[in-house]
């Protein structure tokens, strides 16, 4: 007798897989708005372990990657047809939340600023 492994045809190269489903692009837009949460979340606490001190400031800078998920959330269901009431209530969500994110972001980083003395 051969050592060789014997042919199963039940082995699992065999069988047949499931199609692959990808994740749809407002999947992917909320995926990126947590990666930019996680990039700020290791940069807050880095900077506290370097320097024993919690960043004052931070809550205006933490809605912006919200904000403008729900900017791309509705751009993006509009060009899938699930947007409710619209190219004008897209057009009125997207700018609003870009109008907010911009403000928190000027406003978060000016707090920001006064903690490393600018």
């Amino acid at each position: 007798m051969s050592d060789a492994p014997r042919f199963d045809p039940r082995s699992p190269e065999q069988e047949p897989q499931p199609p692959v489903v990808y994740a749809t692009p407002v999947k992917r837009a909320w995926a990126w708005v947590g990666v930019a949460y996680m990039v700020i979340f290791t940069l807050t606490f880095t900077y506290y372990l370097a320097t024993a001190r919690i960043l004052d400031g931070i809550g205006p800078v933490l809605l912006v990657p919200a904000l403008l998920g729900l900017a791309a959330t509705a751009v993006l269901r509009f060009r899938q047809g699930q947007g409710k009431g619209g190219l004008p209530a897209c057009i009125l969500i997207t700018a609003a939340c870009i109008l907010l994110a911009l403000c928190n972001l000027a406003a978060g980083l000016y707090r920001l600023a006064a903690n490393f003395g600018g």
